[in-house]
């Protein structure tokens, strides 16, 4: 493995590159390294991992622009397929979603973990990322609750964009609560006949992500 790191209009980037790459690629939207088994072994079969790091911006408009800008960038600087595997954990599920809402035609498939889908639900009222998400978004407590843009909200329009989707979640999600927001896809998934791949963990919160045996991400990924 050959691990790259550079700079890209201000934020930092990491490109994991494999022995013998593929083409084909993970972008990790968040936590790079965190509960990464799947793509090591992803990684070791060929896949490129990659990760854009503009941990303040909670997958908003702005950081959709940035992620345009990296993503033509990365595609013709490691020589990468057009499409990506996105892996969006938590907070970096607001970053796949609204990515791949803005630009399907880069997205071959989803990974979702424990994924923020509302953000009324988090990040909690009172906390430094509440203030930023407010920041960013140009939103108040207020105009929050009645804010669009929340992925819950667009489910209709992301699904008829028939991206292959895997959702992975703690059914007992004690910080991203699981009612609110892989719970609601799931129930809107079964109630509008739409396939997705759904594992869900009954008594695991938030950690640990993803699974112990990684093989059913693997499967997805390659299937």
């Amino acid at each position: 493995m050959n691990t790259v790191k550079l700079s890209f209009n201000g934020y930092e980037a990491t490109v994991i590159r494999p022995e013998n790459p593929n083409g084909k690629w993970i972008w990790k939207t968040e936590f790079l390294y965190a509960f990464d088994a799947s793509e090591k072994a992803l990684c070791e079969m060929g896949y490129t991992r990659v990760y854009y790091q503009i941990s303040d911006k909670y997958g908003s408009y702005e950081a959709v622009r940035l992620m345009h800008k990296f993503y033509h960038f990365i595609v013709k600087e490691f020589n990468l397929d057009k499409k990506c595997v996105l892996f969006g954990f938590s907070r970096g599920g607001l970053y796949a979603f609204n990515f791949a809402m803005s630009y399907p035609e880069y997205v071959e498939k989803i990974y979702l973990d424990a994924p923020v889908l509302d953000m009324r639900s988090w990040p909690p009222k009172g906390s430094r990322e509440r203030e930023e998400v407010y920041q960013e978004y140009t939103l108040t407590e207020e105009t929050l609750e009645i804010f669009k843009g929340h992925p819950i909200e667009n489910l209709k329009e992301f699904f008829e964009l028939n991206i292959p989707l895997l959702l992975v979640a703690g059914g007992s999600d004690e910080v991203v609560p699981f009612e609110e927001n892989s719970g609601k896809m799931i129930e809107y998934c079964k109630n509008n006949n739409i396939d997705i791949i759904s594992i869900v963990k009954p008594e695991c919160k938030h950690h640990p992500h993803s699974l112990e045996n990684v093989q059913p991400i693997i499967d997805f990924i390659e299937q």
